[in-house]
């Protein structure tokens, strides 16, 4: 059933689904549901003064939301969506495997299908759906270009631990609140609570350094970035990188999260 709906999902052209979703953002913004209450917390929390930026971005979560199904329908259809050059050449030219982080900016799957295709024994984390019959689904449907998913709990993180050691290549999206271990930091001078396995990892020095995220890109709606770090980074660090990417295109980036929460002292969170 999922798989029916996903496959009809991805016949449609992108600028139907920009349609759709330009109606769903409406809805959220005129009912003044959770995902924009959100958006507007954090936006203001983190300083930033465009009064329409939360607007620009409940329209670019709800345009989002309806590419993980277009993507899952057809994984090929991030080729409609991207542009993107000669990236990963210095990666596949490398002797050393990869360790790439990246952050909720625009649709995750994009990058990930990107990635998959150019990064070979790729692992990738992930968050299980509640839904069994969804998860399995979109997990077969993430593994269909060779990456390996494992999920965002104790047993997953050991494997991911596992096929790091074997010299894999690694990609994690860690800008969120981690599900278990952390550490304190700051994002845009906001005490958060983030994972620290980009900073763990890399103080290894077993692996090349990349940072990948997504901006507007001018003939297709993304445009694919890669930034090569040359030593390993703190967890403060890794944060100021997501700092000035998300300043390259904030409306991309997923405000809808709750970021500002397991905070220390009495307030635990902003929401």
């Amino acid at each position: 059933m999922f798989l029916i709906l996903f496959k009809l999902f991805s016949i449609f052209p992108p600028f139907l689904l920009k349609v759709v979703a330009s109606l769903l953002a409406q809805f959220l913004i005129i009912l003044n549901l959770t995902p924009y209450r959100i958006t507007k917390k954090n936006i203001n929390h983190c300083g930033f003064n465009d009064t329409s930026l939360a607007t620009k971005s409940i329209k670019m979560t709800a345009e989002t939301f309806l590419e993980y199904p277009y993507l899952w329908g057809n994984p090929e259809n991030h080729n409609k969506l991207l542009e993107h050059n000669k990236e990963y050449h210095q990666v596949s030219q490398s002797s050393r495997p990869s360790l790439i982080f990246t952050l909720h900016m625009g649709c995750v799957d994009v990058m990930l299908f990107h990635t998959s295709k150019n990064v070979p024994d790729l692992n990738i984390i992930y968050t299980p759906a509640k839904n069994k019959n969804f998860d399995n689904v979109v997990q077969k449907i993430r593994q269909s270009l060779k990456a390996k998913l494992h999920p965002a709990n104790i047993k997953g993180m050991k494997e991911l631990y596992k096929s790091y050691l074997n010299g894999e290549n690694v990609i994690v999206a860690c800008d969120l609140v981690p599900h278990h271990k952390g550490t304190y930091s700051k994002l845009f001078s906001k005490p958060c609570f983030s994972i620290d396995l980009i900073e763990k990892l890399s103080k290894k020095d077993t692996h090349d350094l990349h940072f990948v995220y997504l901006t507007h890109g001018n003939k297709k709606k993304y445009k694919f970035n890669l930034e090569t770090i040359n030593r390993p980074i703190s967890t403060d660090e890794m944060n100021i990188f997501f700092e000035k990417a998300i300043s390259k295109a904030p409306e991309l980036y997923g405000w809808e999260y709750k970021k500002f929460r397991k905070l220390q002292g009495g307030r635990k969170n902003i929401y």
